[in-house]
């Protein structure tokens, strides 16, 4: 096979580009309303689904408080005295 290359740049392209280039009109667009806020509209959307993320990923992973009825029993099951029981209940109340 022979490196032969095929394509060669036409007669006078390079001579002229400049010119055909700078007879091109500059088109400038103005950017629509969405397009300016889109950004931050993705910013808080991102934000939102942290949130949320971080809402359900805590609420499914959090203890349950413990109730009256389970400290109490808690209390009578291990090593305090009915008087401590009074006065934690007396100061909770």
């Amino acid at each position: 096979m022979s490196k032969k290359i095929e394509y060669k740049v036409p007669d006078g392209y390079f001579e002229d580009l400049r010119t055909r280039l700078s007879a091109i009109p500059a088109q400038e667009k103005q950017p629509t309303r969405f397009q300016k806020f889109a950004p931050y509209l993705a910013l808080a959307a991102c934000f939102a689904v942290a949130v949320l993320a971080g809402n359900l990923i805590l609420s499914r992973t959090a203890m349950p408080a413990a109730s009256e009825d389970e400290i109490i029993e808690y209390l009578i099951n291990s090593d305090i005295t009915l008087a401590q029981i009074e006065d934690y209940l007396i100061s909770n109340n």
